[in-house]
């Protein structure tokens, strides 16, 4: 799997003005479902392509697979005449055209396949999300719609096609209905964890409840919508109604907590281990609703052992769920998960961490990442009022982890990093857990399957941050919200805390001489052992201003534990390659 060059997003949500634009499968039965896209929008001056946000602009037909006679196969496997980068050979006349991204600009394969007579585009994107199409050299001159669907929803559609027509809706479907009421998951709120340890999920676990839901008929209506968590056994842990929400043709309703229709928060009793899910159900009073495919928006998460993680588990696995890497930087990516909770006790902490590291050539073995957990303790300011307000100025590092990937075999596998010592976690301190790499080629795992928007509109909170670059902040990935980072939270882990300091050693991989850095002055006992346990060296270590350099040259090629024990009984430990 190739690195992702996904948008970065400051605001996740939209809201009615793009809410009725969609992408939907209409026949055959296999395919009818809506698809995650990108759209080229003439708004932004480099595409004549129709206006979505006009109500009842909208293209429908069966696909067809470009022609235009080039030789050979792609990196995917797909032939090279199936990019459209040349004049095309088949007629596409009232068509939907499926084209695959590869080495010709978005708007060479549109006007191409408008000039074979197709009415709309579909563009299948080389990777697992679809992102932004910029309009290129004949952007001005399409006339039809694009749009872009991930390599995974794009293979489904061609596979279908193969045993018949394929019929796909594409643009706005406000008041082609007189009765459609609908939604989005990107506007509903789910469980503010896609992994909840069974301690946390004990301690009387809370999230909201509400859902943004649209009146997208040309009647006026009243609407009733259902929302219902199921536990691991399939049995009814909630169930709540919102009745009789009045919503004008075009209008929209807000389903939260402190307005005039809106759902109890849900508090966790006597939960299990395993899949929870959480389905939300919209009806049309006293009617038929005429496009139900948007009616009913299901969500999961997971109780768990000991993990806690935005993402779900992998059932096959039982670790944290990976399908996505999403990257665009050019010197160094930061990726965080912000935590700020109430634990179950005084001495609850974070023993290490889940994830899983991507490189774009699949050379994984040597890369270094550093795993960091930060008291964030910057002012708050509510995201409401703009990305740009929120300031990561005041990170106070408790815990750090340099990891080093052993094995090629690792390349976006998820693996486990243990810190030196436990982490101490404070009750209502905000966190943010990341992970660094100074490789531009390389990314992290995330799980595109379940999405935050929801609750990052409502909540006003961030959730899963990102640095790129190192000078600038974002509030995430475009459509990808869930870091796939795991915390294994353990309790009774105050007292190893407090005997713990930061300690790190560079340069990280080594030759010959390492600079150890420790939060302290004076004596110290070095140990380093290898990742058996057999000690390597013992020694003394003079610390002046916490730095004082080693000399490995002795040591064979591997992975070293460096053990500092200082005079007031602490201990710093962390891993260093020596190469």
């Amino acid at each position: 799997m190739k690195k992702l060059l996904l948008s970065i997003s400051a605001i996740a949500l939209t809201y009615l003005a793009s809410a009725q634009i969609i992408v939907r499968g209409i026949s055959p039965a296999p395919i009818a479902q809506n698809y995650a896209f990108t759209w080229a929008d003439p708004a932004g001056g480099d595409w004549t392509t129709p206006d979505w946000n006009v109500p009842g602009t909208y293209v429908q037909s069966t696909l067809m697979l470009v022609e235009d006679g080039t030789p050979g196969t792609n990196a995917q496997g797909h032939p090279i005449s199936q990019e459209g980068c040349n004049a095309l050979t088949n007629d596409l006349t009232g068509k939907i055209a499926v084209i695959y991204r590869n080495t010709c600009n978005f708007s060479v394969k549109a006007f191409n396949a408008q000039n074979a007579g197709a009415i709309g585009v579909i563009i299948v994107n080389r990777d697992p999300e679809a992102i932004g199409m910029a309009g290129g050299t004949n952007g001005t001159s399409v006339t039809i719609p694009v749009v872009m669907l991930s390599s995974v929803d794009g293979a489904a559609l061609v596979a279908e096609m193969a045993n018949g027509p394929v019929e796909v809706f594409m643009g706005n479907k406000q008041n082609l209905f007189a009765n459609d009421g609908g939604a989005n998951k990107e506007q509903a709120l789910i469980s503010r964890y896609g992994s909840v340890p069974l301690a946390m999920a004990n301690n009387a676990y809370t999230f909201g409840v509400g859902l943004q839901m649209y009146n997208f008929g040309s009647a006026d209506n009243t609407f009733s919508v259902t929302a219902e968590i199921k536990d691991p056994s399939g049995a009814t842990v909630y169930n709540e109604v919102v009745s009789n929400v009045p919503i004008v043709s075009g209008d929209t309703a807000a389903l939260f907590a402190g307005n005039t229709f809106a759902f109890p928060d849900y508090t966790m009793a006597s939960p299990a281990v395993g899949q929870y899910t959480m389905t939300y159900t919209i009806a049309v009073d006293g009617a038929t609703d005429e496009s139900d495919y948007d009616n009913v928006l299901t969500s999961s998460f997971n109780v768990t052992n000991d993990v806690l993680s935005l993402a779900r588990q992998n059932s096959e696995t039982g670790k944290v769920l990976v399908n996505s890497f999403p990257s665009n930087a050019t010197s160094s990516y930061q990726a965080c998960m912000r935590l700020q909770d109430i634990y179950p006790n005084n001495t609850t902490g974070v023993e290490g961490l889940y994830f899983a590291v991507n490189a774009s050539n699949d050379t994984i073995e040597g890369e270094a990442v550093t795993a960091e957990i930060y008291e964030w303790n910057d002012g708050w300011t509510d995201v409401s009022g703009g990305w740009a307000t929120v300031t990561f100025d005041a990170l106070n590092p408790v815990g750090t982890i340099d990891y080093v990937c052993t094995s090629n075999a690792d390349n976006e596998v998820v693996v486990y990093a243990p810190f030196s010592q436990p982490v101490l976690l404070n009750d209502d301190q905000r966190y943010l857990v990341c992970l660094t790499t100074y490789n531009p080629e390389v990314g992290f795992g995330f799980d595109n399957g379940i999405s935050y928007d929801g609750n990052y509109g409502i909540y006003a909170q961030p959730i899963s941050p990102v640095n790129i670059d190192g000078t600038t902040w974002y509030s995430g990935w475009s459509g990808t919200s869930a870091f796939s980072l795991g915390l294994k939270i353990v309790g009774n882990v105050g007292a190893e805390a407090l005997n713990s300091v930061d300690g790190i050693a560079y340069p990280n991989p080594a030759n010959d001489v390492v600079t150890v850095s420790v939060e302290s002055t004076g004596n110290a006992e070095l140990t380093i052992s290898d990742i058996t346990g057999k000690v390597a060296f013992k020694g003394a270590l003079k610390l002046i201003n916490g730095k004082a350099d080693v000399n490995i040259a002795s040591l064979d090629a591997g992975i070293y534990v460096f053990n500092v024990a200082l005079e007031n009984g602490k201990t710093s430990q962390f891993n260093v390659v020596k190469k």
